[in-house]
């Protein structure tokens, strides 16, 4: 199954292409009242500048600002999908209730909430990664947890700290395949998570990373054996 993470996009030019995009396609939305069981459909409708600050039209629907009215902090969230399927959602706090439609401020941040790129399979027993810490010619060597074409977790040793956006250079990643063995090779990768496990559990510390140096070649094999694995196993679990 492929993972998900949230792009947050803010700015409000950006904020307001987004919209405009949303009304020329007349894109429908579902909005709701946070944390309540109050849901609509319906659809952006304008940005409209008043008095040098920039608000969003909502088309009005039935039963809308009498619910609202229970709610003092009168905020609402809605959510869409953007024109390439990706879903987004944004929260914004009610103005005024017209006759026609809903008066509220521009969203400061829309959450764009996007599957990852690349399928992430877990590793083999006996996969290791082997590496350059920084410029120095110091290499390490920790046990894979999970790898995909565009990154991997591995073990982080008691002798290795590493930080949020460390780089990892000359990155063998050494996979089993048959009797024998596979070396993919990564001139350069980003420490993008270090997720602390419970010492007292016996867990160990995962370092996640991404791959920021890879050739078409490289990834696309590590993609064929990834999806070559994950065939694998559906046919394991289907026995």
């Amino acid at each position: 199954m492929a993972e998900q993470y949230t792009e947050i996009i803010t700015g409000e030019v950006a904020i307001i292409t987004i919209l405009q995009s949303l009304m020329d396609a007349r894109t429908v939305c579902t909005m709701e009242i946070p944390r309540t069981k109050h849901s609509w459909i319906t659809m952006l409708l304008e940005v409209q500048e008043i008095k040098n600050s920039y608000y969003l039209l909502i088309d009005k629907v039935t039963g809308f600002e009498l619910a609202l009215s229970r709610y003092p902090d009168r905020g609402v969230s809605l959510e869409f999908m953007d024109k390439g399927g990706v879903p987004c959602r944004f929260n914004t706090k009610v103005i005024a209730v017209h006759p026609k439609d809903i008066l509220s401020e521009l969203p400061e941040v829309i959450h764009r909430i996007q599957r990852r790129q690349y399928f992430r399979i877990d590793a083999l027993l006996g996969t290791e990664i082997t590496f350059r810490i920084g410029p120095s010619e110091e290499r390490g060597r920790e046990r894979v947890k999970n790898f995909s074409a565009g990154g991997m977790a591995f073990i982080l040793g008691k002798a290795l700290k590493f930080k949020v956006g460390d780089l990892l250079n000359d990155i063998h990643l050494t996979v089993l395949e048959g009797t024998g063995s596979i070396d993919f090779h990564i001139p350069q990768a980003a420490v993008r998570r270090i997720e602390e496990r419970s010492p007292y559990a016996g867990d160990k510390t995962l370092c996640a990373i991404e791959f920021l140096e890879i050739t078409k070649e490289t990834r696309n094999h590590l993609m064929s054996y990834a999806f070559k694995q994950q065939r694998v196993v559906i046919q394991r679990l289907g026995r």
